[in-house]
């Protein structure tokens, strides 16, 4: 009798766990096999269920016996045993890469993840325990999107899928992107419906421009000189070149094209630059940090007017400075 009571005060041990929310620590009770019915048995072989309260709310905790679920399985999941068993369903999931987080987020998933970040019912918002790092100027692809947004076509109260469809980048670069901007306080994320969130600007046009100013970076990383390039490929004019088409400033002798770090390479590789410097040349090569904003499947033959402007705005030539401003002045602002 002693041994069985023994056994019986062990299984139950064996049962709970306990869980790290954000710095508070919880207990979990692993339900049995009885309290399980309606599920299927690939669900029963591929997790385990447990119970908790948290911050005064019943949920229902899932976790994975193998890796993390997809964002949509995750989704799919959710809704089916929330409505079978009249609770929240909270994943405990694996460390997972931002863009994972954010797509589990843009589905509605709750998750608790490798005790520092969670998402659930009773937060507004993903939290983590040691401060996330905020940053101090746009990225790249945030840039580039805030810069899409003000000259092509509005991307208010679209969905990163929406979104990533219009741009050169991934889902997941436009993820990080937004993510970029809402941290910057340039935007907020809302809810579509129960499953993805649309982005939404604090201010709009002339407004977003000047309170994005201050995060905004020079998109030339470097100038390369050369003398001639041996290939067919067209690259959009920036620069002074540039400027002079879209304002009176005349155009230099010299040729200037933008082209990315990735093009560069592939062109240097297969000597196609001809004789490439940092002092002198014919042709002038800015290496941007993003390419030309323009609508998706458009050639663009210059660079877009407000990038135009942040890579010349510090030239001390003051007829550049006038003129610099005045192309700021002609953009028609999409939103």
């Amino acid at each position: 009798m002693h041994r069985f009571n023994a056994l019986l005060k062990c299984s139950k041990i064996m049962r709970n766990i306990q869980l790290n929310i954000i710095g508070q620590r919880i207990q979990l009770v692993k339900r049995s096999a009885d309290e399980l019915s309606g599920l299927n048995m690939g669900e029963k072989l591929s997790y385990d269920f447990y119970d908790g309260t948290f911050r005064d709310a019943r949920l229902l905790f899932v976790k994975p016996k193998g890796a993390n679920p997809t964002p949509r399985k995750c989704a799919i999941i959710s809704e089916r045993l929330a409505q079978m068993f009249g609770m929240p369903v909270v994943f405990i999931l694996a460390p997972a890469m931002t863009y994972e987080r954010q797509r589990l987020m843009e589905k509605d998933v709750y998750f608790v993840m490798s005790e520092k970040y969670a998402n659930l019912p009773m937060l507004v918002a993903m939290e983590k325990v040691s401060s996330r790092k905020i940053p101090s100027q746009l990225t790249p692809v945030a840039q580039y999107l805030l810069l899409y947004h003000l000259q092509m076509e509005s991307i208010e109260g679209k969905s990163t899928k929406a979104i990533a469809s219009l741009m050169p980048y991934s889902y997941e670069s436009v993820s990080l992107g937004l993510t970029c901007l809402s941290d910057l306080g340039l935007c907020v994320k809302v809810a579509l419906d129960s499953r993805s969130k649309a982005v939404s600007f604090k201010h709009s046009g002339k407004e977003l421009w000047e309170a994005a100013e201050k995060y905004i970076v020079n998109p030339v990383d470097r100038r390369i000189y050369c003398d001639a390039l041996s290939s067919e490929r067209k690259f959009p004019v920036c620069g002074i070149n540039a400027l002079a088409h879209y304002t009176s400033l005349n155009p230099d002798a010299e040729q200037w094209i933008m082209m990315t770090n990735k093009e560069f390479k592939e062109m240097d590789a297969d000597g196609s630059v001809i004789n490439p410097n940092e002092f002198d040349g014919n042709i002038i090569i800015e290496i941007w940090k993003y390419p030309p904003v323009c609508r998706k499947g458009e050639t663009e033959i210059y660079a877009d007017r407000l990038s135009l402007a942040l890579s010349l705005r510090r030239d001390e030539d003051p007829r550049v400075e006038e003129e610099v401003e005045q192309l700021i002045k002609q953009v028609k602002w999409s939103d």
